[in-house]
């Protein structure tokens, strides 16, 4: 199995057909830290995946191969959630919803959402890297371009947040 440098060198060379591995390789993992991200809605979910692996490809050139691929395209993953969430309607009335309501089942991960539910979509993007892919601060720092204290301090408020 070649490696994701090797991969990403291959494309960046010999053409778009080598990102597809790339592509396979981390879609059910951007699709469950999306899934986490956004307490189990699927659409969005879908969304987010589609955009991150869309803007690696794009931006493929600008990839430190210092670095892992993975820490690379999670990074471009929390800001794809981060920008949707923004377009997202807060509140929609349900009159002007046209389509069947859909419940994606959460198995095991209801209590998990409920967990979170309290923090705002910074915060669960914190919470999610730290406490459930298991970065370390000073990799969250570099992921989403933040101070190693400032991460330090919004996690420390999100535990207080949780416990309370």
């Amino acid at each position: 199995m070649e490696s994701d440098a090797e991969l990403v060198r291959k494309t960046l060379r010999e053409g778009n057909q080598h990102f597809a591995p790339l592509a396979q390789r981390y879609a059910d993992y951007l699709f469950g830290l999306a899934m986490r991200l956004t307490l189990g809605n699927r659409p969005l979910s879908e969304d987010i995946c589609q955009q991150a692996l869309l803007r690696s490809f794009t931006y493929l050139r600008s990839f430190d191969q210092r670095k892992t691929f993975k820490h690379w395209i999670t990074g471009i993953t929390v800001n794809c959630y981060k920008d949707l969430i923004r377009q997202e309607p807060k509140d929609q009335p349900l009159l002007s919803v046209d389509e069947p309501s859909y419940a994606p089942d959460l198995n095991g991960n209801r209590e998990f959402f409920k967990l979170i539910a309290p923090l705002n979509d910074e915060e669960k993007a914190l919470f999610v890297l730290r406490f459930i892919y298991e970065y370390q601060v000073n990799e969250i720092a570099e992921l989403l371009g933040m101070k190693i204290g400032t991460v330090k301090s919004k996690l420390s408020r999100s535990m207080a947040k949780l416990q309370s």
